[in-house]
């Protein structure tokens, strides 16, 4: 992305952050200066230009050859990183420390926790989740991974090894899917609009189906922001809970009796 586009999502974030997200609490003012060189350089995984000794693949690599033929196929991604830099990453690291126990900013995936912006445009939810800004008084600033938008267009903003808070108690394990929804009468009424919407709902089950058998997260891990508390896996040292409606419980059971039989 050019700095004049960067330039240009940063003021229409800031523009919009009047907007609650589905992900996040209300949102501080936001410091539009510019982030740490060190940090831009770190906004996506740089491969290194010298050649790596041979290494053992990986749990992950080990699994997607083993599914061979039967791999769900990659989704076509639209890169769209936001800043995850050293900065950044050791907020993160800090923040585990104080909600999980554990002072890493890395992520393997157990859980995929679906959302919706509560905003109308794709432009609007990379804005605030661009902008490192405090959350209940807290750095980081929310983020998700993945974005969808209304017309089925998927963007991936943070990379799937790394933590993003999108929700209380399960940032350590779960990966975070936005989809551009407005909240309107009520969050199951918002749910309704996206599993009706095929290009969107569409383009949410191929990449959920691709995630589960990336990482192999079982259907019933496939959960809604609105479920988060009852998670096996959720665990908050402060104490606190989450307080947001969307992806309720029958509109999530929609949404697994339409993926693949789980990886």
């Amino acid at each position: 992305m050019s700095g004049a586009e960067g330039q240009r999502r940063g003021l229409l974030g800031c523009l919009l952050l009047s907007t609650a997200l589905g992900c996040g609490e209300a949102q501080s003012p936001v410091d539009l200066a510019s982030p740490p060189l060190a940090d831009l350089a770190q906004a996506w995984p740089q491969r290194s230009s010298s050649v790596p000794a041979p290494a053992e693949p990986s749990p992950v690599d080990a699994r997607v050859d083993a599914l061979g033929p039967e791999m769900p196929p990659r989704p076509a991604l639209i890169e769209d990183p936001i800043v995850f830099g050293a900065t950044r990453k050791g907020e993160m690291a800090a923040y585990s420390l104080k909600h999980y126990g554990t002072s890493s900013w890395q992520l393997t995936p157990r859980q995929i926790v679906l959302h919706f912006t509560a905003g109308s445009t794709y432009a609007s939810a990379f804005g605030v989740f661009a902008v490192d800004s405090p959350n209940r008084g807290e750095l980081p600033g929310t983020c998700t991974h993945y974005v969808i938008d209304k017309n089925g267009d998927i963007y991936h903003l943070v990379d799937d090894t790394i933590q993003c808070r999108h929700t209380v108690g399960l940032n350590h394990v779960a990966l975070g899917i936005e989809m551009v929804q407005e909240t309107g009468v009520g969050a199951s009424w918002a749910d309704q609009q996206i599993l009706a919407r095929p290009a969107q709902i569409d383009a949410a089950l191929r990449l959920v189906r691709w995630l589960q058998a990336t990482h192999g997260i079982a259907n019933e891990d496939v959960i809604g922001h609105a479920m988060a508390n009852d998670s096996p896996f959720f665990t908050d040292l402060s104490g606190w809970v989450n307080d947001h409606s969307d992806w309720q419980s029958p509109d999530v059971l929609t949404f697994r009796s339409r993926l693949a039989p789980p990886p």
